[in-house]
């Protein structure tokens, strides 16, 4: 299994690592611990491939020459964001899961 597959947020920890929204358990702007596999930002921009929100400099962010990394890694945010939402619904489930 990847190390972006076994990633588990900080407890307390309400950031939505996909869109960035949400009240963070620390004071960092960025999760630190975040794996690189799951970022899905323009490192020059940071225009946000998965929720295609930003105010990038280039004309068309999706054909960008800096796109492709970030573009590789929404498939696995959104593995990830499934695997944990159906982890944590199983955990707060009223019979345990």
């Amino acid at each position: 299994m990847a190390t972006w597959q076994e990633f588990r947020t900080c407890p307390g920890c309400g950031l939505d690592l996909a869109t960035g929204e949400g009240d963070r358990g620390c004071s960092w702007a960025e999760c630190p611990y975040m794996p690189s596999d799951l970022d899905v930002y323009c490192e020059q921009c940071r225009f946000n491939f998965y929720s295609g929100e930003g105010n990038p400099p280039c004309e068309d962010p999706w054909t960008c020459e800096c796109a492709a990394e970030p573009l590789a890694h929404v498939e696995n945010v959104k593995r990830w964001r499934e695997a944990h939402l159906r982890a944590e619904a199983a955990r707060t489930a009223p019979d345990g899961g």
